[in-house]
């Protein structure tokens, strides 16, 4: 009636196969996993200040971007004072008026469009190609204002909050070349006493 060696094997390959699932589970908890997370209170990714005619410059990264119509944001801030301490509140300020330029070079891997918000209101801006001495090619992009646009009046502590929002266009959604690929930003400001 019943075959006692082939009930045998079923037997034998049923507990084969759960010996293997039981070890998968036992190496599976044994292996380290590690995760880490960090947030911020401040959802600026550079801040500037000038008390005096100075010259500043800081870069930003442009990471994990894709194809899509909403922009990726990346902000920084410009303001005409300093807190040392903030427990004492000791501060350095600018003595005199202040006027600031700002001009923004990025690296030409992504076909990248760049919008420059300042303190929620969109600038004007040109954009040239520039080459360096070994012939890799950046876009630059200076902001076009008029005469008191970018400037911070002697006693009072202004910040002027900028966006650069960065949009890869979807019209690149199936280019494969552009995989991997990040993309730099380089800020320079130049702050000049008004006189």
């Amino acid at each position: 009636m019943f075959d006692k060696k082939m009930l045998r094997k079923i037997f034998i390959a049923i507990i084969l196969i759960l010996i293997i699932i039981i070890a998968i589970i036992l190496i599976r908890n044994t292996l380290a996993r590690y995760e880490s997370n960090a947030t911020s209170s401040k959802d600026v990714d550079v801040a500037f200040w000038f008390v005096d005619n100075s010259f500043k410059t800081d870069r930003l990264l442009v990471e994990d971007i894709y194809p899509s119509d909403v922009s990726f944001d990346y902000t920084f801030t410009v303001s005409n004072y300093d807190v040392e301490n903030s427990e004492e509140a000791v501060y350095k300020k600018a003595e005199t008026d202040l006027s600031y330029e700002i001009t923004m070079t990025a690296t030409t891997n992504l076909p990248l469009e760049y919008e420059i918000q300042k303190n929620g209101v969109t600038c004007t801006k040109t954009e040239n190609i520039i080459t360096d001495a070994d012939g890799t090619y950046y876009k630059q992009i200076k902001l076009e204002t008029d005469a008191n646009a970018l400037v911070m009046e002697q006693g009072t502590d202004i910040t002027d909050t900028f966006v650069i929002k960065v949009k890869f266009p979807k019209a690149n959604y199936t280019n494969t070349e552009f995989a991997d690929l990040i993309e730099s930003i380089k800020l320079d400001l130049t702050a000049k006493q008004i006189i």
